[in-house]
């Protein structure tokens, strides 16, 4: 005779496709998205995808991590957010959410020739879970100075007192004018400072208010490796080990850089602990 399982005996189920996903769909955009081949590919490697955070675009991860790592034989992918770098700007971006971030990300997904690894800068980290949540089959992810899971009022007070024009005028939806220190460790030429701060655009204020307050616990089970550095001012170390805590993992913290990992001085350290740390985890 049989006898009905019990409910907690069901594997949980997947929520690959939420509510909202087919009541409201995102309106699909025109993505930038930057591709770099290498010359000489490692069989087996997954593709990288980069996803920037707020005020960027795939450029930041054009200028040195994408060909750096096509160089190192890994297929190295970026995508430009929705209102972002090279992409289409909806007509009411500012209310453009973090759904529909994600909905651009799982987009470029479709167009890679495997599950890729997912990396996530800044917002563009709280992206990257929001996906993996989602999307069970990327090998690995990696969050850069990444805003913490649950909430980023964490990096509050922090940046209140060290930048608090910039905190005001990312929560009021204003164009952001953040100060050279605010992003860059004490390391980075000002010229480049300057060309990079130039390049900054707007962001959405929907997803900005999304990313300071609380948000439900990720339900993530892949592969994680969290990193900061020493002198970030927008997401403190502190916050970035009790993302690592969060995931049941350790931070890597890295010396005299700031949030700017995949710009300033030092990003070749970032890298190869990057790219070390996907083969390990692929490793059998």
């Amino acid at each position: 005779m049989s006898h009905p399982r019990a409910a907690s005996d069901h594997p949980p189920r997947e929520r690959v496709r939420r509510t909202l996903d087919w009541t409201l769909p995102p309106e699909p955009v025109v993505r930038e998205v930057i591709e770099v081949m290498p010359d000489r590919p490692v069989p087996g490697r997954p593709p990288l995808l980069f996803v920037h955070g707020a005020w960027h675009g795939a450029w930041c991860w054009q200028e040195h991590w994408l060909p750096a790592a096509a160089a190192a034989g890994w297929h190295s992918v970026a995508v430009s957010l929705r209102g972002h770098g090279g992409s289409g700007r909806p007509e009411r971006f500012r209310l453009a959410s973090l759904r529909h971030y994600e909905h651009d990300v799982l987009q470029t997904i479709t167009t890679l020739p495997s599950p890729p690894v997912l990396i996530g800068h800044s917002l563009g980290g709280v992206v990257v879970q929001g996906v993996l949540e989602r999307y069970r089959s990327a090998p690995a992810g990696v969050l850069v100075a990444s805003m913490p899971p649950i909430h980023g009022l964490q990096a509050l007070p922090r940046l209140l007192r060290h930048d608090p024009r910039m905190l005001a005028q990312a929560l009021t939806g204003r164009e952001v004018t953040p100060r050279s220190a605010t992003l860059f460790g004490p390391g980075t030429d000002p010229a480049n400072e300057a060309d990079y701060l130039a390049r900054l655009g707007p962001e959405s204020w929907l997803a900005t208010q999304q990313v300071a307050l609380p948000r439900r616990r990720r339900d993530i089970r892949t592969p994680l490796l969290v990193l900061g550095g020493e002198h970030d001012v927008i997401v403190p170390p502190y916050a970035v080990l009790r993302t690592a805590r969060h995931f049941g993992t350790r931070a890597h913290l890295f010396r005299g850089m700031g949030h700017q990992l995949m710009l300033e001085p030092g990003w070749e350290a970032v890298l190869r602990r990057v790219l070390g740390w996907v083969d390990a985890t692929r490793a059998p």
